[in-house]
């Protein structure tokens, strides 16, 4: 099984420290790694993820000093995996939060465990259709190599705030400063139809010939 590292976006939350809100995985687009992640990919793993504490890093740095701040919830929406975290007060967490709020650092990235499945060209557009995903002219060139379908997360292993992203639409909604100060408007997705996700898996499934 192979660890992937996706970029994300990031957004605020009402913290006295600072926070921010944002998506820890985009769905449907393909990244700069050819990957493809699947509304409900991480469904399973999400819970565990959570109740784990949800870790924060700067830079995917493995070491107490580069947690900056603490993952208050996560969920799914239609756009991709959103998450809520509220910066640290240490001087790392406070750093990162003067970097987002001067727009100096604006990405974010998600490591995790899945198993992709690889689709050619037809594939491609055959899940998009299903999903109602509409691509763009840069979307449609990638597809022409095909994509590494990530349908299933067995593992999420962090998230972290990255000045370089994998995936071209991951970029920072808003920051919530010290003061309070937003900088930027926030819009939330809406929340995901589960039982329509379940029904467009399916095609999915019938798609790729499971």
């Amino acid at each position: 099984m192979k660890i992937h590292t996706k970029a994300v976006s990031a957004g605020i939350v009402e913290t006295d420290s600072g926070g921010f809100r944002g998506y820890a995985s985009r769905f449907l687009n393909i990244d700069r790694q050819g990957d493809m992640v699947l509304p409900g990919a991480f469904a399973k793993a999400l819970p565990q993820f959570m109740d784990d504490g949800g870790l924060v890093l700067a830079d995917h740095d493995n070491r107490a000093g580069s947690v900056i701040g603490t993952l208050i919830d996560a969920k799914e929406d239609n756009t991709g995996l959103m998450v809520d975290v509220q910066f640290s007060a240490t001087k790392a967490g406070q750093e990162v939060r003067r970097l987002m709020t001067e727009k100096a650092l604006r990405k974010m990235s998600i490591s995790f465990y899945a198993k992709p499945a690889r689709l050619n060209e037809k594939q491609v557009h055959g899940v998009w259709s299903n999903y109602g995903y509409r691509p763009d002219k840069r979307q449609m060139e990638l597809a022409k190599s095909g994509a590494k379908m990530i349908g299933d997360v067995s593992e999420i292993i962090e998230v972290s705030v990255v000045p370089i992203p994998a995936n071209p639409e991951a970029n920072i909604l808003a920051v919530k400063s010290f003061d309070g100060d937003i900088e930027t408007p926030l819009t939330v997705a809406p929340r995901i139809d589960l039982a329509a996700l379940a029904r467009r898996a399916n095609l999915a499934d019938k798609l790729l010939g499971r």
